[in-house]
C-alpha cells in the first residue's frame, strides 16, 4: 500500500509539475483543433477556449497587445497547435488508463508505475512545447509586456499551487 501512495504521490507531482509548466496563458489555442469561426484556434467540438469570446482576448486585454502583437500571437499559437494537440489527447488518455489502474480491485503497482511513466514522459514532451511556444510569444512582446506576462503567469502558479492543498489544511488556526 506504501508503494502505491508513492506512486499516487509522484502523480501529483508529476502532475503539479505540468500544471505549472502550462502556465501560457490561452494555451488553449495551441492545443485546439479546427477553427470554428475563422477567426481563433478554438474547436466548434469541445466548446472552444476559455469559454467568453476569442481564446487570448484577456491576455491581449492585460498585456495591452497591438492588434499586429494579436495577429503575431494567434500566428504562433497555431504553429504550435499541430504538435501540442495531439500530446494532449495523449496525456488526457494515459489518465484515463491510469485511473482505471488506480480503481482496479485488484491493482497493479507495476502497471500503476508504467503508466505514471507514460504519463511523465509525455508532460515533458508538452513542457517542452510549452517552453518553445513561450520563447516564440515573448519575441514578440515588449520589455514591459515580458514583465506584466511573467506577473500573470506567477498568479496562476499560486492559483494552481493552492488547488493542490484542498482537504490538507488541517484544522482551523486557534483549535
Amino acid at each position: 500500500m506504501d508503494a502505491l501512495r508513492k506512486g499516487v504521490a509522484a502523480l501529483a507531482i508529476l502532475t503539479a509539475v505540468a500544471v505549472g509548466v502550462a502556465t501560457v496563458p490561452g494555451n488553449a489555442w495551441a492545443h485546439r483543433g479546427g477553427d470554428r469561426c475563422g477567426s481563433c484556434a478554438c474547436s466548434a467540438r469541445d466548446g472552444g477556449g476559455m469559454g467568453r469570446g476569442e481564446p487570448g482576448h484577456r491576455l491581449g486585454k492585460e498585456l495591452d497587445l497591438s492588434k499586429e502583437q494579436r495577429e503575431q500571437i494567434k500566428a504562433i499559437f497555431l504553429k504550435h497547435r499541430d504538435a501540442i494537440a495531439p500530446l494532449r489527447e495523449k496525456e488526457i488518455s494515459a489518465r484515463r488508463e491510469l485511473r482505471k489502474l488506480i480503481r482496479s480491485d485488484e491493482p497493479d503497482e507495476a502497471a500503476i508505475r508504467e503508466q505514471v511513466g507514460r504519463i511523465a514522459a509525455t508532460g515533458g514532451d508538452l513542457a517542452v512545447h510549452r517552453a518553445r511556444l513561450g520563447r516564440e510569444l515573448r519575441t514578440v512582446l515588449t520589455p514591459g509586456q515580458i514583465r506584466k506576462y511573467r506577473a500573470l503567469q506567477d498568479k496562476r502558479d499560486r492559483r494552481t499551487d493552492g488547488r493542490g492543498n484542498r482537504g490538507q489544511e488541517g484544522p482551523p488556526k486557534g483549535e
